[in-house]
């Protein structure tokens, strides 16, 4: 089958980003192709607040997935010594007549028990629904318990998954303390990293954002707060007077970096995702301007080039002019690292499967990179606008091997999960788990890993090798998964082009 017969879009960005905002193409989500809900979202960076005890005013098996799914990971990795979102465990007598009286003596138990620096209460869409007055129920008792208290509003039917992001981080501002002059000097060479979240992703705060914490030392600054990837209260409540906020994500970081702005008037840092050397440098540069380092900023970037500068050169050389396809599902990444490849490396870029609603999900991010003059192709086939999980379903799979079928595997790769089969060299950036990919030594280990991909092309994508990266005995679908001793024992991020073995079971 020829690939046109499959191909829904072929062009670049711009030209999709446009198409939708006049409403020529179709970005609607199909219905097998869910996000989480306004609780999930609100519930992943709430649980990045040490010290927090988040009760979900609700069924217990609101409670029960979001624990699963983040707080229980954040235990492990952070050293909590309980997992802290607990439920008032309604049931169908209090959906007829309120579970006020359960919330409060949730509250009061918890504050009792575990002595919190501050409680949480989230609503679940049963208690959104029947209107429990936890505003009142929080305020009556706050003589009673010595936690500070919160509440967010963010029962799943009342707003899709992006709005439980911005809810919380706006909701984060009401605990802060506006600056004083006092604070504002002893903080005048810090900064916050804005637009963290803890959850599953435990690169993004253990490696990645520590990268970026490296670098705003090494610049002679330092970091009063990851909001909210581990941060404390006492953090939060300082967070208005330091110099600068960074976003980690132009699109996620940008809403509590904007609120702060406007009520506090602490500046904002806004950029994409720090991923490859000219991002990464637009990154220092924004937080140096408002810190004042401008001249160490410049020391600390030629001091990082020059500590990669050869390796980097010389790996650089063999990729300009190469094809890099990237898995688009996740959409703020693909634009990061579509950047950096461009940016950086001198590729031609190629976004597999770009969903066209994520032109409004992600407007800002790609507001960005097109006012940087990157622009890169998109394609997408019907699988990604069909009935199934379109980043994973065979029909996309089969869409990716028709397209790549003709290709050199001396001359493409391909950016996206390990557990796809194609018959080129794959880069699978999440294996990387022991080591950060943003920054200077992240350019570098992202080059090394597509020249090894390359390097190694001749070789059968086989079942050994998935049983390396996956190894059986974890326990765990995915590397991301890993304990960090495992994790730390992993090869790196490169796995090789399929021989006939594709989508057979590890296991078998």
């Amino acid at each position: 089958m020829d690939i046109s017969d499959s191909v829904v879009f072929s062009g670049h960005l711009g030209e999709l980003y446009k198409l939708a905002k006049e409403g020529k193409i179709k970005t609607n989500l199909q219905g097998s192709h869910t996000r989480a809900c306004k609780f999930w979202t609100a519930m992943k960076i709430l649980s990045g607040i040490k010290n927090a005890i988040v009760i979900a005013h609700g069924p217990s098996g609101c409670a029960y997935g979001v624990k699963q799914a983040y707080k229980l990971t954040n235990c492990r990795n952070s050293g909590s010594p309980y997992e802290s979102v607990l439920s008032t465990n309604i049931g169908e007598k209090n959906i007829v007549y309120g579970g006020e009286k359960e919330l409060k003596g949730a509250i009061l138990e918890v504050d009792k028990k575990y002595k919190p620096d501050i409680i949480i209460v989230a609503t679940s869409c049963a208690t959104g629904i029947i209107g429990d007055n936890i505003d009142s129920v929080v305020d009556d008792l706050k003589g009673e318990i010595n936690a500070e208290t919160m509440t967010v509003h963010c029962e799943g039917f009342s707003g899709e998954y992006r709005s439980g992001f911005d809810l919380v981080f706006k909701e984060l501002v009401k605990l802060m303390e506006p600056p004083t002059p006092e604070l504002k000097t002893k903080l005048s060479k810090s900064v916050n990293i804005v637009g963290g979240k803890m959850g599953p992703e435990r690169t993004e705060v253990d490696t990645d954002v520590k990268e970026l914490i490296r670098l705003i030392e090494g610049m002679g600054a330092s970091v009063n707060s990851v909001i909210a990837g581990n941060c404390n209260l006492e953090e939060l409540k300082k967070a208005p007077s330091v110099a600068v906020n960074c976003s980690l994500c132009v699109d996620i970081g940008y809403v509590i970096g904007k609120e702060m702005l406007s009520q506090f008037g602490t500046p904002l840092n806004s950029t994409i995702l720090p991923y490859g050397i000219s991002a990464t440098e637009k990154w220092i540069e924004g937080a140096a301007k408002h810190l004042g380092m401008e001249e160490e900023a410049k020391a600390l970037m030629e001091k990082e080039y020059n500590n990669i500068k050869i390796e980097f050169e010389e790996t650089k050389k063999n990729l300009v002019g190469k094809t890099a396809i990237v898995e688009g599902h996740d959409a703020v990444k693909s634009l990061a690292i579509a950047h950096m490849l461009e940016r950086d490396f001198g590729m031609r870029v190629v976004i597999f499967n770009f969903h066209p609603w994520s032109t409004g999900a992600r407007e800002t991010s790609i507001d960005y990179l097109l006012e940087t003059g990157i622009d890169p192709e998109i394609l997408i086939t019907k699988g990604t606008l069909a009935f199934g999980r379109y980043e994973s379903m065979k029909q996309t799979e089969d869409e990716l091997l028709n397209l790549i079928g003709g290709l050199s595997a001396e001359s493409v790769v391909y950016f996206g999960s390990s557990l796809a089969f194609p018959n080129i060299p794959l880069v699978d950036l999440n294996a990387i788990l022991n080591r950060p990919r943003f920054g200077y030594r992240g350019a570098l280990k992202v080059a090394k890993c597509i020249n090894t991909a390359f390097k190694y092309s001749f070789r059968p994508r086989s079942y050994l090798t998935k049983r390396i990266v996956f190894p059986k005995n974890a326990g765990m679908a995915s590397a991301l998964s890993l304990t960090p001793k495992l994790s730390g024992d992993l090869p790196d991020c490169t796995v090789y082009s399929a021989g006939r073995r594709r989508g057979k079971c590890m296991n078998e």
